[in-house]
This record gives structure tokens, sequence and C-alpha cells, in this order.
């Protein structure tokens, strides 16, 4: 993200500078709203970032920019604030295009989880060794970026599929979100079978439903406050707990938990995570310093190996 970098810290996250190069090269010119979520602060800051480039890149078309600010702690007051951001959000987007009603929320509501559904669905598929995880990646990618009906015919060609992996050793993915499908095929070309995952863009995007019966407004500030994957989410206790739940519903006997260079966030719960994983048989590696733009296949390689070796090492 050469472009982006002559603004931007290399130590910001790579996913932030390369949406932030994107933006300087006119890639979403013809959007009429980013939203901007205030997942962390690094996100927050690239905010500030597009409206001080804006002096100095007259020619650069970025559009009109909306930060949504959807905190994750457990609290009622928080969840009041997250529903009064929501309502500012309705009426932006309202603006947009047509009026959000009631109505209408629900028939999204619904149609948007029979996609979480499907991938349930096709995750338990997973689970038992008929659905590979590069698989299942590649379509949660898809979620939310296709149609209903498209994404749910590509879901219901996949489920016909049985990739005959249910002896492989099972990984649970941890850590930071890969942007493409190429560590878990790393993982499967080493005859492992990555079942589960703990980061921002695997099987937690539509692990939990929202309720259709209640309040739409209402239905959909629960599931963003508490229940939809952020980088840091309290109380982390809970957290923790749902990632043992995880690892044990999924039969996980190794976690891979891969960070990226410059990380300040995620490396502080690995240290307890492996200490626990230990105590139930599960063995923990630590990638770290991988590059966003450039990940290091053959470390990635290196570690899964490294991984699978310590199996003899792990008491019955």
């Amino acid at each position: 993200p050469d472009l982006g970098d002559k603004y931007m810290e290399p130590e910001i996250d790579g996913e932030v500078r390369s949406v932030f190069d994107q933006m300087l090269r006119g890639a979403y010119a013809d959007l009429p709203l980013i939203l901007l979520p205030r997942s962390s602060e690094q996100h927050l800051q690239m905010h500030y970032y597009i409206a001080e480039v804006r002096k100095w890149e007259s020619g650069v078309q970025i559009p009109p920019v909306q930060i949504v600010d959807v905190m994750q702690t457990d609290y009622w007051s928080t969840g009041r604030y997250v529903r009064a951001r929501f309502a500012e959000l309705a009426g932006v987007l309202g603006q947009l295009g047509h009026e959000i009603t009631e109505e209408r929320l629900r028939a999204a509501i619904t149609g948007v989880n029979a996609m979480r559904k499907a991938l349930q669905g096709l995750n338990a598929k997973r689970r038992a060794g008929q659905i590979l995880g590069s698989e299942m990646f590649r379509l949660t990618a898809l979620f939310g970026a296709l149609p209903g009906d498209e994404f749910l015919q590509l879901a219901g060609a996949l489920a016909d599929h049985d990739a005959g992996a249910g002896d492989r050793p099972k990984v649970m993915l941890s850590g930071a979100m890969p942007d493409d499908p190429g560590l878990y095929e790393v993982i499967e070309a080493k005859g492992a079978h990555v079942v589960a995952e703990d980061h921002v863009g695997g099987e937690r995007l539509y692990a939990h439903l929202v309720d259709e019966a209640a309040d739409p407004m209402e239905a959909l500030t629960e599931h963003y406050q508490l229940h939809v994957p952020g980088v840091r989410q309290y109380p982390q206790a809970r957290q923790d707990a749902r990632f043992y739940a995880t690892c044990q519903a999924a039969g996980v006997e190794f976690d891979l938990c891969m960070l990226e260079e410059g990380d300040d966030t995620l490396g502080w719960d690995w240290p307890h995570r492996r200490d626990h994983l230990a105590g139930m048989g599960i063995v923990s590696h630590l990638l770290a310093g991988q590059s966003y733009f450039a990940p290091d296949r053959a470390a990635q390689a290196a570690a899964i190996a490294a991984l699978l070796a310590a199996r003899q090492e792990v008491p019955a």
C-alpha cells in the first residue's frame, strides 16, 4: 500500500492500511457513503487520517465517511448507547435509499438468518470432515457480499460435497484474520484440517441468529453488542469460555494462533489460553510477525509441522 503508507505508519494493521490505500486510489469513489466501524482504536484513527488526507490530496475522491460506534461491553448502558447509534444510522441510510421501517428490518433479519443457518449446517459438515476449512473460508467471505438467493445457491452446492477429511488432525485457527485462504491451504497441505476458528472472519460471524420475534432494532442491538466478533470484547473471561467450549465441541487437537507483525492486542490472550488448552490435552502454537501483505508461507508450513509433531507429547 505504497500510496497509503505516505501518510499511515507501517505499525497499523494491514487491513486498515489496505483499505486506506484503496480509498486514496479512488476504489470507492462511486459509493454514496462509507461506514467505518469503531472496532478498534486503529479503525477510529483511520477516520482522522481520512479527514486529514482530504486537505493534502485534493484530487482524491473519497465518499463521506460515518463512524458506527458499536461498543461491545456487557452492560445495559452500553446497549442503550448502541441502540441510539443504530437509530442514527437507520436515519442516514434511509435518506440514501428506502426508508428503514420495522417491516423491512424484519424481512432483512429473516433473510440474513437464512444465510447464517446455511453456514451453520455447513460448519457441522466441516466438523465431520466433509468440507475443508479453506472451502468454508471462501464461502464465509461471501456472506454479506452476495444477494441472499445467490449465496444460498452456492451454499447448497457446497453441501453436496464430501472432502473426506474426517480422519485428519483437527486444528483451531485463532488470532488475526487471514485475508485469503492461503493459511488454510498450507494446513491442509500438511495433512491437517481447520475445523474451527476464533478470528473475526470465521464461524463466529454466523454462530448466533438475530431474534426474529423481538423488536428488530432491539434484536440487532443485542446481536451486534454481544454476539458479533470484534478485535476486543469484554469481559475477557466470557470470550475465553466461549473459545474453550468451541474447541471442545469441535474435537480440536491443535490450536494455531497467528498474529500479524506489530500486533499489540490479540497476543496478550495467548499465554493463558495456551496453558488452559494444555490442560484440555490441546497443543497451542504461536505464529507471530506475519505480514498482512506478504504472508510467510514457509514459516506457516514450519509452524503447522511443529504443531503436528508435538502430538505425541500431549497426554492422553
